[in-house]
């Protein structure tokens, strides 16, 4: 019988049969060559450098009640300021979710996220609609390649 912590899921049959646990997920990307923004108990948050000091994380390997590769596309309303939500929220679906579903994705939530001056804030510089996806895998390997996919995807939609 295997036991599971909290750091670690067990897979049933039809899986992985070992106890993995988020370390050795690191450890496996960290061998393919991705580097890891931060780590947390159940998520590992990929660094996406912006430019050489500057570095987002759009992309999330998640160690819950399975293995996820998860990421995140949006619009920004600064490039459309009068398009509905609706609309920048479509263009995301459309542009990214048709590859993502292709990849066997499924979208997890959408929301509407105001990004806030980092001196001050009160003071919102634009508003982006973003739409996450998740796909659920089997094996380590796996989420190195789905990893290595969605850092290749573009994830900022123009309107």
């Amino acid at each position: 019988m295997v036991r599971c912590s909290t750091r670690s899921v067990c897979f049933a049959a039809g899986g992985l049969e070992d106890t993995l646990t988020i370390q050795d997920i690191q450890q496996a990307l960290s061998n393919a060559g991705v580097e890891i923004y931060r780590t947390g108990d159940q998520e590992l948050q990929i660094a996406e450098r912006v430019r050489l000091h500057i570095m987002d994380s759009g992309v999330r390997v998640v160690l819950n009640a399975g293995l996820v590769v998860q990421f995140t596309a949006h619009t920004q309303q600064s490039d459309a300021p009068s398009a509905p939500a609706e609309d920048l929220f479509r263009r995301v679906r459309e542009e990214v979710g048709e590859q993502a579903g292709s990849r066997g994705y499924q979208e997890s939530h959408s929301e509407i996220v105001e990004v806030k001056d980092p001196v001050d804030e009160a003071r919102v510089l634009d508003v982006w609609h973003e739409v996450t996806y998740r796909k659920s895998l089997a094996a380590v390997a796996d989420a190195v390649t789905e990893v290595r996919w969605a850092l290749d995807l573009e994830k900022y939609v123009r309107p």
